[in-house]
């Protein structure tokens, strides 16, 4: 029995379309010959969405060892390095890390066999180093506007990669990246247009691997939520659900083939059979490295990381709740610039209610944004904390968005406010659910006179709750202090 082509469990965002057969056929060209499962892997990497861009900012492949996830990153590595410039026709910068440095350097090695095989690819290359880390940087081509594309290898650490600006970056050995390491990798990105994340590995051990970060990355891949993350995962069935996945049938051939894409291509069935028999009595690390089995956390182990009471806030739902008039917008930037929410809120009866209006990556959107919505929405007040909206305050101004900045009292005070109004059922919402996953993934931090919304996991933006708050105190400020003149607003920078 073959293994499955397939992934199990799987999820695309949307897309018009993908370059994944020309990346496919180009790895011929150079030597590589890739299997159905792991070119079905690179339709999804090289999926495009209406504006020619990546469908997917993060991708993560979850598939046992010995599988052949290496012949993946070196197509998307090759593809990414060579066949896709940037749409603006500066330098690409691909980052591919690891764990190891003996496993970063073996994608060096890999990679620069295949560059050095194929003369039209090498006759390309700049020059090529290796020492602690590795690098290959190709010649500028024709209308380039600056230096040639390049591609480095590091082994991670809290420091690596910083200062090095990627338009992709690799984690390969996913199950061992931490929140310090990805931080210091992530936010590389946050000024590059057309980004994209590949988080590739295998089941962590609990206890022993740092895996909070490839967690996370499953969790959203797992997700039925329309996102822009791309998920692939080999697993038997049931082993997502933490009350089967003890009771799945390891000696089962199917187990086998759902959890291995090259079982009697690459790995034969009686290897599979033999490690069965030599895990003995404890099939828990066989269960983990050979099927990939890997069950959510039960809610009960999930953190509570604030004060909010999320059956409150789901029963204030409202589908046919409107924005009143006139409202209350406001901004907030998320950490290191890589995305942004405006949000609005108005009074509704007793209680307020709250919307995000647009969430996108990067900032540099907003000022044009909000000035559309000040003169739609002729807004009461555009409300925004102006030490985290400081990059983009003279933009705003110079598009003639007039605004309210709040100090750290006052922003202490409005998450104060508004945690005690939804847990008192007096603020109603649509249901949306980018609001709903960044209350779940919120937790909090101190603040002058308080305490204001922090980010729990860095992968998780927090804007949108961060924004609804901003508005939310807004509508009250609004209200003690009115306009003199309906409809026009009342910040005073």
């Amino acid at each position: 029995m073959l293994g499955s082509q397939r992934p199990r469990i799987e999820k695309r965002p949307d897309s018009v379309g993908t370059l994944g057969p020309k990346v496919s056929q180009f790895a011929k060209l150079c030597g590589i010959l890739l299997d159905d499962w792991q070119s079905y892997v690179i339709d999804g990497l090289f999926a495009v969405d209406e504006s020619n861009e990546w469908a997917a900012t993060e991708f993560g492949v979850l598939v046992a060892r010995q599988n052949g996830k290496g012949e993946i990153l070196v197509a998307y590595d090759l593809a990414h390095l060579f066949l896709f410039p940037r749409l603006d026709r500066r330098r690409k910068s691909i980052l591919h890390t690891a764990h190891e440095f003996k496993t970063a350097m073996d994608g060096f090695d890999r990679l620069r066999g295949v560059i050095e095989s194929v003369p039209r690819l090498n006759e390309r290359v700049e020059q090529i180093y290796k020492g602690n880390t590795a690098e290959i940087l190709l010649k500028r081509q024709p209308g380039q506007k600056s230096l040639g594309n390049r591609i480095k290898f590091v082994a991670r650490s809290k420091n690596s990669g910083r200062g090095f600006s990627a338009d992709v970056i690799v984690y390969d050995e996913a199950q061992e990246l931490g929140v310090a390491a990805r931080n210091a990798l992530t936010y590389t990105q946050s000024a590059v247009p057309n980004r994209q994340e590949l988080y590739t590995g295998t089941v962590p051990e609990e206890g022993l691997n740092d895996s909070e970060v490839f967690e996370g990355v499953r969790d959203r891949g797992r997700s039925p939520v329309r996102d822009r993350t791309g998920w692939a995962e080999w697993s038997p069935e049931g082993s997502e659900d933490p009350d089967l996945a003890d009771v799945i049938d390891l000696s089962s051939e199917q187990v086998w083939a759902d959890s291995n894409p090259a079982k009697d291509i690459r790995i034969r069935t009686e290897t599979i059979a033999e490690q069965h028999v030599r895990a003995g009595a404890d099939k828990s690390s066989f269960a983990r490295e050979r099927c990939s089995v890997w069950p959510n956390r039960r809610p009960e182990q999930e953190a509570i990381h604030n004060e909010v009471k999320l059956d409150v806030w789901n029963g204030s739902a409202d589908a046919s709740a409107v924005l009143g008039d006139p409202p209350v917008l406001a901004i907030s930037l998320g950490r290191g610039g890589g995305y942004a929410t405006v949000s609005a809120a108005s009074r509704s009866g007793d209680r307020i209610f709250v919307e995000t209006r647009d969430t996108r990556v990067q900032t540099l959107w907003v000022p044009a944004a909000v000035a559309a919505m000040v003169k739609d929405l002729k807004p009461a007040l555009v409300v925004l904390d102006e030490k985290n909206c400081g990059p983009i305050l003279t933009d705003l101004t110079a598009a003639g968005v007039k605004y309210m900045a709040v100090n750290a009292g006052e922003v202490a005070g409005a998450f104060g406010s508004m945690v005690e109004s939804i847990n008192a059922g007096l603020v109603v919402h649509r249901g949306q659910d980018d609001l709903l996953q960044s209350l779940r993934h919120a937790t909090t931090r101190p603040l002058v006179g308080g305490l204001t919304w922090d980010q729990s996991d860095p992968t998780e933006p927090i804007t949108q709750i961060q924004s609804a708050t901003l508005a939310h105190w807004g509508v009250k400020k609004a209200e003690a202090n009115p306009a003199k003149e309906p409809g026009v607003v009342t910040g005073i920078r």
